[in-house]
């Protein structure tokens, strides 16, 4: 039972949004409830056919010049920063970047590649 890992470059993309940022409708109710940016991209992501999508909530963040957010029970939370997280092929996180650039107009995006393992 001599097993081996098999190798695969895949690569990672990882959004940075805050809690708070939701998608502009035009409809009354989805303007009384309108749905979260993050949850948006996950749903397009599975549409897409992405292998992966995750979200990571902060405990403590801050981007750009605005100030320092720390999670509290008892105050708002939206101005924390969620992490989407992304994995797939190169070619497929381009793909969808391009495709939805103007959800992702303005946030900070970062891809790496990264290694997925399989055994033999």
């Amino acid at each position: 039972m001599n097993k081996q890992i098999k190798t695969h470059s895949l690569g990672k993309l990882r959004i940075y949004l805050k809690t708070g940022e939701n998608i502009k409708s035009k409809t009354l109710l989805r303007k009384m409830f309108p749905t979260s940016l993050y949850r948006n991209i996950i749903n397009m992501a599975k549409e897409d056919g992405i292998l992966n999508a995750s979200v990571f909530n902060a405990h403590m963040s801050f981007s750009g010049d605005n100030k320092i957010r720390q999670f509290s029970y008892e105050s708002d939370n939206s101005g924390l920063t969620v992490c989407v997280e992304l994995i797939d092929t190169k070619e497929k996180l381009q793909q969808f970047f391009i495709k939805h650039s103007v959800s992702l107009k303005d946030k900070v995006v970062i891809y790496k590649e990264v290694e997925y393992w399989d055994v033999e």
